[in-house]
């Protein structure tokens, strides 16, 4: 995707990057870099052990460009700043290996529950920077008010998170309720929302097909604030009577999205207009339909490799799971000979799972999220190969 329209950022206390820009600014030193990686990507993404077993990877896999513009950003601004406090405001993207890695660089990281403290522990002068994910539009504006020169603003912002906030805007402009399908406390839903429920008539967050169910169940209103979570709602009396425009955090699964629009096409309380934007990522679709792809190949095991609280990295893990058994690791480190230490989402708790290479398990199939650096996967290959 090519964009034209700039980042808009006004006043000299921020930095101005065209989008047409964005997708091919280069770092002079690539630290998430693997040779073994770049390897693979120029053959079938498979790779032979001497015992005969198989490593499959995805056709797509690792960095999506959204996330390797906010990285090469980051380190350009570092670079450009020597000397100078740069503060990143929530994690960049949803993997520890990358967030550390900008810590030991000096960069200082305040927690998205904690932003607030910006405004009393950060000079105003200084280096700010918005991650990819975006942020809540109040935060923002008052960000933007704080900031004084020689301080400026980075916004890192993926252009594809910006065309939902767009989409947000033509719904609500339009009179329309604006229905997220999205992770409630993901830090892209909570940017949607903050500006959905400035702009639109009404919002409702929609996590999955269950709740959407529930949510279509209601008999009305006022019943639907009595049965479904009402932190998930915003002005829900509006929702009866205006048209709905569903858009999506950019990672959720697209079958997800296609059956939750189908779901509440069922609302019998609900006769105005429904409307489906074109909001999901390119490149979460093509990982998607690549990794669906390997899980049919078929694999015995599959790893997915990403950060616990990344959403795309779940969705592989769904998706997975549903085709042989697997194991979700943070990093490569949860890899032993005997064991695997694995997160399970449904859960949201660690387990450990014995003897996971057994005789009959002869192809090993790897998945990576967007926000996975080339560096860790190829050190997961690595581990993989040494111990199969």
């Amino acid at each position: 995707m090519t964009c034209s329209s700039p980042v808009t950022m006004t006043g000299p206390k921020t930095m101005t990057f065209p989008q047409t820009m964005i997708w091919t600014t280069m770092m002079t030193h690539d630290p998430f870099h693997d040779k073994d990686i770049s390897t693979l990507r120029t053959t079938d993404s498979a790779l032979t052990l001497p015992s005969g077993r198989s490593i499959v990877l995805p056709k797509t896999f690792g960095f999506c460009r959204g996330v390797r513009n906010a990285v090469n950003l980051l380190h350009q601004t570092i670079l450009e700043n020597e000397g100078r406090q740069i503060w990143l405001l929530g994690a960049m993207i949803h993997n520890p290996a990358v967030n550390e890695q900008f810590a030991q660089r000096g960069v200082r990281i305040i927690a998205e529950s904690d932003l607030e403290t910006a405004f009393d522990t950060a000079p105003a002068d200084d280096v700010f920077v918005v991650p990819a994910f975006g942020l809540p539009f109040d935060f923002e504006r008052r960000l933007r008010a704080f900031v004084m020169p020689p301080g400026k603003i980075v916004d890192t912002t993926c252009p594809f998170v910006r065309r939902v906030w767009q989409a947000v805007s033509q719904a609500a402009a339009a009179g329309a309720a604006v229905i997220i399908h999205g992770q409630p406390g993901h830090q892209e839903t909570t940017a949607i929302w903050s500006r959905a429920a400035a702009e639109a008539a009404a919002v409702a967050i929609i996590p999955n097909p269950d709740l959407a169910r529930q949510f279509a169940a209601a008999a009305g209103t006022n019943d639907l604030y009595a049965s479904y979570p009402a932190e998930l709602l915003f002005n829900h009396k509006r929702l009866a009577d205006t048209a709905w425009t569903v858009v999506n955090q950019t990672t959720m699964l697209g079958t997800d999205t296609t059956a939750i629009a189908d779901i509440l096409r069922t609302a019998a309380w609900h006769q105005a207009p429904l409307q489906i934007a074109d909001t999901l990522c390119v490149a979460t679709q093509s990982r998607q339909g690549a990794a669906k792809a390997l899980c049919k190949r078929p694999c015995d095991v599959i790893f997915v490799l990403g950060g616990t609280n990344s959403s795309n990295t779940t969705q592989l893990y769904r998706l997975a799971a549903e085709h042989a058994d697997a194991f979700f690791l943070q990093s490569p480190d949860d890899l032993q000979a005997s064991m695997v230490r694995h997160f399970n989402p449904a859960t949201a708790t660690w387990e450990e799972t014995k003897d996971w290479l057994t005789s009959s398990c002869q192809t090993i199939g790897v998945l990576a999220g967007a926000s996975c650096p080339d560096s860790e996967l190829g050190n997961l290959i690595r581990k993989i190969a040494s111990l199969a």
